[in-house]
């Protein structure tokens, strides 16, 4: 599998084991992380349009102001670079209006990637050389 594949499976380090955690709970884990570890100039944003149902109304005026349907739920740039953080709990699926953004996604030169814990977060950053706060933890 390349790199630029790699939101069509999900990755997990090897012997990973996960409790189970909501999405909304890790969507919050992961947007406290992103802002104490992101150093700028980089910047990330989210738009938590797969968190529940909209209302109809709610719905229509969103989709007539451009969101487009399958976007990762989080962006992070630098440099002129972006990735799309797509977050699923242990056992979430990615859906196929997701794929299909995703795969439009990557044609453009966004790399999207499934992550189920915050570790896998900050492992797709340095992959990619994002500027992160150094940090030491307890082992």
């Amino acid at each position: 599998m390349t790199p630029d594949e790699s939101w069509k499976k999900p990755y997990r380090p090897r012997g990973a084991v996960y409790p189970k955690v909501t999405e909304a709970a890790l969507h919050r884990t992961v947007s406290e992380l992103l802002d104490w570890v992101l150093l700028p100039p980089a910047v990330w944003t989210t738009f938590p349009a797969g968190w529940g149902k909209f209302s109809k109304a709610m719905g229509g005026r969103l989709q007539a102001s451009g969101l487009k349907a399958g976007m990762p739920d989080m962006l992070v740039f630098y440099n002129g670079f972006c990735i799309g953080i797509e977050l699923k709990v242990p056992g979430g699926n990615v859906s196929r209006k997701q794929f299909d953004m995703f795969t439009r996604l990557l044609a453009a030169g966004v790399k999207v990637y499934v992550c189920r814990h915050p570790d896998e977060v900050i492992e797709v950053l340095q992959q990619h050389s994002f500027p992160l706060r150094k940090a030491r933890f307890a082992a």
